[in-house]
């Protein structure tokens, strides 16, 4: 089981995409290096950290995960702009709910910057 562990982080840390997830009770309990770096933070300082105390310099992020929260619902192809350094990022996103057994253990947020371009 270690080893699978292990391969199914390697996958989350080496995607194209930022993900960040979430517990089911707004802990943040991952963050991959491309969020990391798209969002210019060390994941570190905000592990185990409720989402919307970690993430108050990115309000459009909050309430694309507090929406899923509450609502359960899968957000595909969206959009939304941060702010970092005074300069606008478009990002692209999508935000899932995490279930088991129809029980809800978490969430997603998976993203990309798609600034370049547009």
């Amino acid at each position: 089981m270690v080893k699978q562990e292990l391969f199914y982080k390697a996958i989350l840390d080496n995607l194209t995409g930022g993900l960040i997830s979430i517990d089911h009770e707004g802990l943040i309990i991952y963050i991959n290096p491309m969020a990391e770096k798209i969002l210019k933070i060390e994941g570190k300082n905000f592990l185990y950290k409720n989402f919307k105390i970690a993430f108050t310099s990115f309000p459009e992020l909050i309430a694309a995960i507090d929406k899923t929260m509450s609502t359960g619902k899968t957000a595909r192809r969206a959009e939304m702009r941060i702010m970092h350094a005074d300069i606008p990022i478009k990002i692209g996103y999508g935000t899932m709910p995490v279930k088991s057994e129809n029980k809800i253990l978490g969430y997603y947020i998976i993203f990309q910057d798609i600034s370049f371009g547009n």
